[in-house]
């Protein structure tokens, strides 16, 4: 089961997991294939969330065969092709969905100027691939965007801007979200801001929250605003304490894109 969702601004999809001893989760992803991958046990039994970068698709077999040999029952992936020249002109999320056996949700952050075929316009988004049902979908974008870094530029003209991905699944409400690159840290805390207060309104107060994607902060978390104002409002890094020996599923110390 899958579905595309297009908006003028953003994407939509989602991912899953349980509280851990009544804490909420945060799940910080790593850059290209530094993987994070979070484990939580819930009153049901026990729930795998992977976040990634997947840079575009592009290295497509790489990328599914990783997945595979994760096996975990939520993926959340950022930067997602669909219908783009530099990775085969590939929906990237329905075929990863199609070949893993999964449900998918996938819309278009950005529309990729100049990478299209045949007037079909060529996206770059986010995806969830889930084991479990996707509800409520919802694009939430900030209002906090760097327009004219993306629409003048030469080398990668594109149009849209970044947004926050939420929806509902396994008893979870799930912020996914690819933070502004082309900003500072205090910019990137602005969009962290919204989706903090998003999560505040009174109908969105049922549910335990994840925030995971990729946040384009830097690679010391315990110095990043982005981080610590997380852990701050009372959410749980998913690599543990910055005392720690942190690793992400394969291994990295970076949990943070760049």
């Amino acid at each position: 089961v899958g579905a595309e969702l297009r908006l003028e601004r953003g994407i939509i999809a989602m991912a899953s997991a349980e509280l851990r001893d009544g804490r909420m989760i945060v799940v910080i992803q790593a850059p290209g294939s530094n993987v994070t991958r979070l484990a939580l046990v819930g009153a049901d039994g026990r729930l795998t969330v992977v976040s990634w970068n997947i840079a575009q698709g592009a290295r497509y077999e790489r990328v599914r065969d990783a997945l595979a040999a994760m096996d975990a029952d939520v993926y959340l992936l950022q930067e997602g092709d669909m219908g783009v020249r530099r990775s085969d002109y590939r929906s990237v999320a329905k075929d990863l969905a199609d070949d893993l056996g999964l449900n998918w949700v996938f819309a278009g952050e950005f529309q990729e100027i100049g990478q299209s075929r045949r007037n079909i316009p060529a996206i770059t988004g986010q995806a969830v691939l889930s084991r479990y049902p996707i509800r409520n979908a919802f694009a939430l974008p900030f209002e906090n965007q760097a327009r004219l870094r993306w629409n003048l530029d030469p080398f990668q003209p594109r149009r849209g801007g970044r947004m926050a991905l939420r929806a509902e699944a396994g008893g979870v409400r799930v912020y996914n979200a690819h933070i502004e690159s082309a900003r500072d840290d205090r910019f990137r805390h602005k969009q962290i801001d919204e989706m903090l207060s998003d999560r505040l309104e009174p109908e969105r107060a049922d549910l335990p929250v994840v925030f995971a994607g990729d946040f384009n902060t830097g690679n010391v978390p315990d110095k990043s605003p982005i981080v610590r104002c997380l852990i701050d409002e009372g959410f749980v890094d998913a690599l543990g304490a910055f005392d720690t020996a942190r690793r992400t599923s394969v291994h990295h110390t970076q949990p943070l894109d760049w």
